[in-house]
């Protein structure tokens, strides 16, 4: 697995040297972000900056996720441990404190 996390690393930094060297000389004339407007921007820190934020925001995803998913797996073993207690204690019960009725034929 680790190997192939590596190889993939490896062909995305390739692909994004090879994107950065096909558009050496290509500007944006306008960008606007909103709050603020940039002139002659290179294609490449764009791009760049895009794919950075992107990583960024699929991080704070996975963190979000990840912390709900091992809050419910500490729930559920909370009740696991719970329900192992009850049935522990089901296993203890005398036979005469059950109610046990004889059957007779």
């Amino acid at each position: 697995m680790r190997i192939l996390s590596l190889f993939m690393l490896l062909i995305l930094i390739a692909a994004f040297a090879g994107f950065i060297s096909l558009n050496q000389g290509i500007y944006i004339g306008t960008l606007s972000l909103g709050y603020k407007i940039f002139s002659d921007v290179s294609l490449n820190i764009v791009v760049a900056w895009a794919f950075f934020l992107g990583i960024i925001w699929a991080l704070v995803i996975f963190v979000t996720q990840e912390i709900r998913l091992r809050l419910r797996i500490a729930k559920l073993k909370s009740s696991i441990n719970h329900l192992q207690e009850e049935l522990d204690q089901l296993r203890t019960i005398p036979l005469g404190d059950v109610g046990v009725q004889d059957k007779e034929e």
